[in-house]
C-alpha cells in the first residue's frame, strides 16, 4: 500500500501548523486515503490506477479543506474547569 502521508505533509506544509497537530492530521488523512485506495482496489483497478485516483482526489482544489474541517470537529476541546472565566 502507498504511504499517503508523504503527500499529505506536502500539502500541509505551507499551513504551517505545530507539529502535533500536523501528525494528527497527517493520520486522520492517510486513514482516509488508504479506506479509499482499498475501496478502488476492490473495484477492480489496478495497484497504479488506485495509487494515481487517490493523488488525484487529494489534488482537487478543496479537499485538504473539507478533511480539515471534519478533522478539526473530531478535535475535543480542553474541558473548562468549573467556575473557570473563559
Amino acid at each position: 500500500m502507498p504511504d499517503f502521508k508523504v503527500e499529505i505533509r506536502a500539502r500541509l506544509a505551507e499551513l504551517q501548523l505545530s507539529p502535533v497537530r500536523e501528525a494528527e492530521i497527517v493520520e486522520e488523512l492517510s486513514q482516509h486515503l488508504e479506506e479509499e485506495y482499498e475501496r478502488t482496489l476492490s473495484s477492480g483497478a489496478s495497484e497504479d490506477e488506485a495509487r494515481k485516483q487517490i493523488l488525484e482526489q487529494l489534488n482537487k482544489p478543496d479537499l485538504l479543506g473539507q478533511k480539515l474541517k471534519h478533522v478539526e470537529r473530531r478535535v475535543s476541546q480542553e474541558p473548562i474547569a468549573s467556575g473557570a472565566q473563559r
